[in-house]
């Protein structure tokens, strides 16, 4: 078996939290960690992060991290002239809003022929809205995916407006483009209406469970994606295939208080392994509702994955491979 190579391309950043804690963060960081811990633990590949960082203290602990994970730091390019991400975390309700600094390094990212190789061998992507707010990072990772037409492409589309100052992290035309460029459409429920509207996509239907899933049929009607993902929190998950498959799976419940930052993340992760790998849709969709739960039982957005959630997954694989 060819290793699979799975990448989180964008933001590398801190959470910076209410009580002055920092910890590792970024969507496509946290794909990237959770990603190569399923793949490098049962031995089929491994996660790859691509970004930019300063030079300063938070850009060699993020190194640092990388490194204790064993993860490769290759495509991390640096930029001295803009600070390392940082994103301020507040929770209200128990639902996290951001103040995101804007000028973060990894608006910074720019194009190389390392990255290109990178794509080349890429086996499935994670992208999302963030990252191209910046014309520069932006452009790297449109050339990124035009340069890996064989991967998977997932695009978390995570639409971020500034709680404290309003700015949004998105627009009409990043959505758009990352719909049309994406193998998979990842959003949560209120996501989803978000984005029918910004791109004009009407639906005269209300906002129940039929009314989600003619939604989801209007992005599979308007766009090239195999498939379409909807979160919706404690009420579980929602796929909906390019040949009709309908699979809605419940939430897993964490133990003690949940912490939702970066359980979407493990999400992802979890769909494009089990796709990678050839899974059918319930038992893909069961790993990322595993591995969203084993994040949100954890204050960081990146803790390591239970064992429950490893055996699920090698039991799979041995089952595959009778």
């Amino acid at each position: 078996m060819i290793p699979l190579i799975f990448v989180g391309i964008g933001e590398v950043l801190f959470d910076v939290f209410e009580d002055g804690y920092e910890t590792l963060g970024g969507a496509p960081l946290n794909f990237a960690v959770h990603a190569h811990q399923l793949a490098s633990q049962l031995s089929v590949g491994q996660g790859i992060i691509a970004s930019c960082i300063n030079s300063d203290q938070r850009g060699y602990k993020i190194l640092d991290s990388l490194h204790r994970l064993r993860m490769s730091t290759r495509y991390i390019g640096k930029d001295s002239n803009h600070p390392t991400g940082s994103v301020s975390v507040f929770m209200r309700n128990g639902e996290p809003g951001y103040q995101i600094e804007a000028g973060a390094a990894w608006d910074y990212m720019t194009d190389k022929p390392v990255l290109k190789e990178l794509a080349g061998q890429s086996s499935a992507i994670c992208f999302g809205s963030l990252a191209q707010r910046s014309s520069v990072s932006c452009n790297t990772i449109r050339s990124f995916l035009q340069n890996a037409p064989q991967a998977i492409r997932l695009y978390d589309v995570n639409l971020r407006q500034n709680t404290l100052t309003g700015e949004t992290g998105y627009s009409r035309e990043i959505v758009a483009y990352s719909c049309q460029a994406a193998t998979v459409i990842k959003a949560n429920q209120s996501e989803l209406l978000a984005i029918c509207d910004l791109l004009g996509i009407f639906c005269p239907f209300d906002r129940d469970l039929n009314g989600i899933r003619s939604r989801m049929e209007l992005l599979l009607t308007h766009f090239p994606a195999q498939a379409v993902v909807i979160t919706r929190g404690a009420d579980g998950t929602i796929v909906l295939t390019r040949d009709g498959e309908f699979d809605l799976s419940s939430s897993i419940k964490p133990e003690g208080t949940p912490h939702p930052v970066g359980a979407g993340d493990a999400c992802s992760a979890g769909i494009l392994f089990g796709i990678a790998l050839g899974w059918d849709i319930h038992t893909t969709m069961e790993l990322a509702n595993r591995m969203g739960a084993d994040v949100a039982a954890h204050a960081s957005a990146t803790p390591p994955l239970s064992a429950g959630t490893l055996n699920f997954a090698g039991a799979r694989l041995r089952a595959l491979n009778l």
